[in-house]
């Protein structure tokens, strides 16, 4: 159906510091918060696309929280990644977890 939006919130467990590079690629808005930064602003009305954010991360847990709303049209909803070792991909559920105590 159209005129929906949800919100994830979780924990990604990233292995290897260094700059991460996120996409979201989305029909319509989306946003990507990494900590308390918004890493990646696909937002507005519009048909799919892709937009880029990069953050320097430390090896460990960092929360993680994805916003989507759908208004019309295609329903889209993709959230990438890349990083030292990492060539990109839709963030694998391996490494996202919804209780940190799950891996500590």
């Amino acid at each position: 159906g159209d005129n929906f939006a949800f919100k994830f919130t979780g924990y990604l467990y990233i292995a290897t510091d260094g700059i991460y590079n996120f996409y979201t690629n989305s029909d319509d808005g989306s946003k990507l918060k990494i900590g308390n930064f918004t890493v990646v602003d696909n937002d507005g009305l519009h048909g799919a696309q892709e937009r880029q954010g990069s953050i320097g991360l430390r090896r460990g847990l960092h929360r993680i929280e994805g916003t989507f709303f759908e208004k019309t049209g295609g329903q889209v909803f993709e959230v990438s990644y890349e990083g030292p070792g990492i060539t990109k991909q839709i963030i694998p559920t391996s490494v996202l977890f919804t209780d940190p105590a799950g891996i500590i």
